[in-house]
């Protein structure tokens, strides 16, 4: 039921032809031989589950088309800087993602005060979403889909306000109280920590911290989930017992208090999965009841999905529920186990395997040091840390001056476990980077961790690792296996940045980060976690890839819109060796780059460098002295295999080109690509400079309407009246060439 259950509602909101997939389910059926009567109960089941899915879908709102109306914000939207956004409620009950930008420090702090318990008069402009970078970028239109969205909605002025008190978001205002009284009395280097553990609230937690996290696979420490709500259920229960409440008393508060715990600590899938599970199993218990555990999870799995449709997308959804699926399928196995500490590996061990398809699916990426290291967290935070945290939030709100003898000697206690996380993450090898698996592997892979624990539960071999490992190491080999040279030119808005493979990954060169220029601005429009191009454009792509190192990172020189990305680049990825133009390191953009680069090899080319790899060659052609002057001393590679030649101009201007057909004209001409200098402005591609390498493809690496009117009109008519063959990232987003005996396929995203 739970199977059909996930199966209708994934054929509601994609296709109905989804539910071919429900073959698989009666093949399986027919399989353990089951009765003509629980396949037609099945059957009807999901068709039922199918049309009450069908009829929540939302109509999509056309672009451009006015609104004028109240609007609710729904538990979740947020003030970042000067940005105001969140899935919102308009008349009708349509859903849709708002956004808006504020225009003072006054009213920031108004909307503060109003945006979870208000009835907003707005008026604004539906949009359509913008299209991803590339395939592993973030996906908004697929975002407001699987969030049950209908559109986009841009407020372009908030009109009034009028009060929406409800129960739920009195409730709500509680979270927000206690939101602030952590900010109020917890040190600020606890503060962060706190608001993640007790109620969910990860907005203030430090990006570098959530790296360290990820790294060594603990970030679901800090989503609330099963075992926050079990310490706080547990400390709840003490509590009332020691003050003499009766047991069935103390159970009976303990089912009113979750769900309004559920709620404060922000409702996320995986804490009403642990608050519906531990609520059964109370109200069981108080009626002399006794219902598998196997059964309590899979009937709050088929009611949530009833409840929330959309909570199949949720990767919190999917993780809790996969993780205690994987769990309570293994109690036969882990009964047969008598150490307690051996029984925690195995329960970190059983967790990961089970859900390292989807991790891999949604994050490209697994820890594989998580195995060990939660054996010694999850002991940690379970008897310390989150223990601790409950107690001195109690202790704050009846008596400060307790909670501040406890502080002190907890806060550097954990500042020094902190800092073994830190000393830990840094430790090499940790991460596994196969890439992200297509549906086919995921299932393959899935279906693979079955098969082991089947075979475990019989009797557990060592050698049955191998059903594990063996498609794993099979899926990491794939690209090492292409023959073809690929080359990319990312989407990264008004900027430059391409990657490079080299047949069966023999050397990864990534040349240019991308980046954007920042500017001075008022206080109340900085943002906690500002756009960043090489975390949230340039590294996605790498990973999805399957790449954790590169050979080579050029920067072509330091301009913010080449080089901003790069710091983010060598905190995620080893660099082997950092290329960069002459001259250019007492450059202010270097020299804050300098303290991220201390692991990487720094070169400074001299015109005519020149290395090969297999029969891929580069080479050098500019700049031709040691003094950085600007766009024209940029970095200029060639790369050739054969009769494929491809030139990165950097933003190499006219005079620059000039420079360069001089000794290199007659090697230049007839190029295969050529990558636009300066992204098409009117000082570079000089028809002189055009004419002489005729290349057969030229692309321009530009941002759509960008505010320098990249590439220029004048620049394009020049393309056009030589017959020249162009794309832009603008228009046609990420752009990828593959190479392979002769022939050139080009992939675009648009």
């Amino acid at each position: 039921m739970a199977t059909a259950t996930a199966l209708a509602t994934y054929a509601a909101h994609e296709t109905p032809v989804q539910l071919v997939f429900m073959l698989l389910l009666f093949c399986w059926m027919f399989w353990k031989s089951e009765s003509a009567a629980v396949f037609i109960c099945v059957l009807l089941f999901a068709c039922t589950v199918y049309l009450l899915q069908d009829i929540r879908e939302q109509n999509e709102l056309a672009a451009s088309l006015p609104y004028s109306g109240e609007l609710i914000f729904k538990t979740g939207a947020v003030i970042d800087g000067d940005s105001l956004r969140g899935f919102a409620m308009l008349e009708g009950e349509t859903v849709v993602y708002a956004r808006y930008r504020l225009t003072s420090a006054e009213q920031k702090l108004q909307l503060e005060n109003l945006m979870d318990r208000s009835v907003f008069q707005v008026s604004g402009v539906f949009e359509a979403p913008s299209p991803p970078s590339h395939r592993y970028s973030f996906d908004m239109a697929k975002y407001l889909h699987h969030n049950g969205a209908a559109s986009l909605l841009m407020i372009q002025s908030i009109d009034g306000a009028k009060e929406n008190d409800t129960w739920f978001n009195q409730l709500l205002s509680r979270r927000d109280a206690v939101k602030n009284h952590i900010r109020d009395h917890f040190p600020e280097s606890l503060a962060a920590e706190a608001e993640a553990l007790l109620i969910g609230e990860r907005e203030n937690m430090d990006p570098e911290d959530q790296r360290v996290h990820q790294t060594l696979g603990i970030s679901h420490l800090f989503a609330i989930s099963g075992l926050h709500v079990g310490i706080a259920s547990g400390l709840l229960y003490v509590i009332l017992i020691r003050l003499y409440v009766r047991k069935e008393a103390a159970m009976i508060i303990l089912l009113i208090a979750l769900p309004l715990y559920a709620i404060i600590a922000g409702g996320a899938p995986s804490v009403w999965r642990a608050v519906s599970m531990v609520t059964v199993v109370l109200a069981g218990k108080l009626c002399s009841l006794k219902f598998p555990i196997a059964n309590i999870m899979l009937t709050s799995f088929i009611l949530f999905m009833l409840w929330d449709p959309y909570a199949m997308y949720k990767i919190g959804f999917q993780l809790s529920y996969g993780a205690t699926f994987g769990i309570i399928y293994s109690l036969k196995f882990l009964s047969k186990i008598e150490s307690s500490f051996k029984t925690g590996f195995v329960i970190t061990f059983i967790s990961q395997m089970t859900l390292y398809p989807l991790l891999l699916f949604h994050f490209y990426e697994l820890s594989l040091s998580a195995f060990v290291v939660n054996s010694l967290f999850v002991p940690l935070f379970t008897l310390l840390i989150l223990p601790a945290n409950f107690v001195l939030l109690f202790l704050t709100a009846v008596f400060q001056p307790a909670a501040d003898f406890v502080f002190y000697f907890y806060e550097p206690l954990r500042g020094w476990i902190g800092q073994f996380m830190d000393w830990l993450a840094r430790l090499p090898y940790q991460l596994w980077n196969p890439g992200k698996p297509g549906v086919f592997m995921v299932f393959l892979l899935t279906g693979t961790v079955y098969l082991f624990y089947c075979a475990a539960e019989q009797r557990f071999r060592f050698r049955q690792l191998l059903i594990l490992l063996v498609p794993a190491l099979l899926f990491t080999a794939f690209p090492y296996l292409d023959p073809r040279l690929k080359l990319t030119f990312l989407d990264v808005g008004q900027g430059d940045s391409a990657l490079i493979e080299l047949p069966y990954r023999k050397a990864v060169y990534l040349i240019d980060s991308g980046g954007v220029l920042r500017f001075d601005t008022e206080a109340f429009r900085e943002k906690k976690q500002p756009y960043e191009i090489g975390r949230q454009i340039v590294a996605p792509y790498l990973k999805g890839n399957g790449i954790s190192s590169l050979d080579t990172f050029i920067i072509s020189h330091p301009d913010a819109d080449h080089a901003e990305g790069a710091d983010e680049i060598f905190r995620l990825f080893s660099v082997d060796a950092l290329h960069l133009t002459p001259g250019s390191a007492s450059n202010t953009l270097m020299q804050q780059l300098a303290p991220d680069t201390a692991e990487a090899k720094l070169v400074f080319p001299a015109l005519g460098s020149n290395w090969v790899v297999g029969e891929t060659q580069f080479i050098y052609l500019s700049p031709k002295d040691a003094e950085y002057e600007g766009n024209n001393d940029s970095l200029v590679l060639l790369m050739k295999t054969g009769d494929y030649r491809v030139l990165f101009t950097g933003d190499l201007e006219a005079a620059g080109e000039k420079d360069l057909l001089e000794p290199y004209g007659s090697e230049l001409a007839g190029l295969t690509v050529l990558k636009v200098g300066h992204h098409g402005s009117k000082t570079s591609s000089s028809k002189e400079f055009l004419s002489a390498l005729q290349p057969a493809l030229s692309v321009f690496s530009t941002g759509a309407d960008n505010r320098y009117g990249h590439p220029s009109a004048e620049v394009v008519e020049r393309f056009t009246e030589l017959q020249l063959k162009t794309l832009s990232t603008a228009e046609n987003g990420t752009i990828r060439l593959l190479y392979d005996n002769g022939e050139l396929e080009i992939e675009t995203m648009r």
